[in-house]
């Protein structure tokens, strides 16, 4: 559960790795070229969703199943006849540090709830991260997992991650049992698989090898749509350049470009000018959309991002 919580997937573009010669001093180890890594890294997705399946067969006997785990196995011997993952798929794109990722998702149950979560948003889910290859015992490698339904936060884990969840819905339903612990009724269940880019790329993550291709199988139980710093905006409108990150460098996500670096969904004074957003009226009809914020000198600017109308609304 530590290595996804806690690591930003575009860390890796600013991290500088230093080996220790004996002989010549500290050495600077480049990073190796993201297009060039991600060509090698479809080549072994592919390969992987062309020679593996899942499971399909025990869900379907089951199909309202709360607790059912997508497992994967190789197409050989008695499986020769199974469909392959490459046929159950989706693909979509999310592009980061200017390169286009694709990611393959497997939707096993869309979820039966009302919500799905975006990008900025938390959500509920059990999950096991698995690496490509398999151990001595011909074991699927596992790198990372929790059977318990744990929180995220969509923002501060790979990105690969966030597109796979972001296209379930949540569960119908869930239930308190005597001990306190909950059940849920029609989580959406599904799997991605990510090129490395999409994941740790080259961060030193413990059992992930650098620039590793991973897997992620979940169940996302419940979502909480969220509003980080509390300026009466939900943070998934404070992504200013539009592409799905709300933490995009060079300012692209930091309206005032204030020195404390602080990107606008975790800045309660968007436009830094002494004003608080929550203050400035940015959401009149209170549905966390800022789309109806109060603009006072009508100049196509929104108080709260504008540093010339610091006006607190009566």
């Amino acid at each position: 559960m530590k290595n996804l919580k806690n690591i930003v997937a575009l860390i890796a573009m600013i991290i500088a790795f230093i080996a220790c010669n004996p002989d010549d001093g500290p050495t600077s180890i480049a990073i190796r070229d993201r297009d060039e890594v991600d060509v090698e890294d479809q080549q072994k997705l592919q390969e992987y969703l062309d020679t593996h399946f899942y499971n399909y067969e025990e869900y379907a006997v089951n199909p309202a199943g709360a607790d059912f785990e997508i497992e994967f196995d190789t197409i050989a011997g008695l499986n020769l006849s199974k469909t392959p993952l490459s046929q159950q798929v989706t693909q979509s794109t999310i592009s980061r540090v200017g390169i286009d990722y694709t990611i393959f998702t497997l939707n096993v149950r869309q979820g039966g709830g009302v919500e799905s979560p975006t990008f900025a948003d938390s959500v509920l889910v059990s999950f096991k991260g698995l690496l490509l290859e398999t151990d001595d015992d011909n074991e699927q490698i596992v790198f990372d997992s929790s059977s318990n339904a744990v929180w995220f936060d969509l923002p501060r884990v790979v990105s690969g991650f966030m597109e796979g969840v972001s296209q379930f819905n949540e569960a119908a339903s869930r239930t308190v049992q005597g001990d306190g612990t909950l059940t849920f009724d029609e989580s959406g269940i599904g799997a991605v698989f990510m090129p490395s880019g999409a994941g740790f790329f080259a961060s030193s993550v413990s059992g992930i090898p650098l620039y590793s291709p991973i897997i992620f199988t979940f169940q996302v139980r419940a979502v909480k749509t969220t509003d980080h710093d509390g300026d009466g905006i939900f943070s998934k409108f404070e992504d200013i350049d539009g592409d799905r990150d709300v933490q995009s460098l060079e300012n692209l996500d930091n309206s005032d470009e204030d020195l404390i670096g602080r990107f606008d969904y975790l800045d309660p004074d968007d436009d830094d000018d002494g004003v608080l957003t929550k203050d400035e009226d940015p959401d009149p009809n209170g549905d966390g959309n800022p789309s109806d914020a109060r603009d006072t000198d009508e100049d196509g600017i929104p108080d709260y991002l504008d540093a010339d109308t610091a006006i607190v609304p009566t």
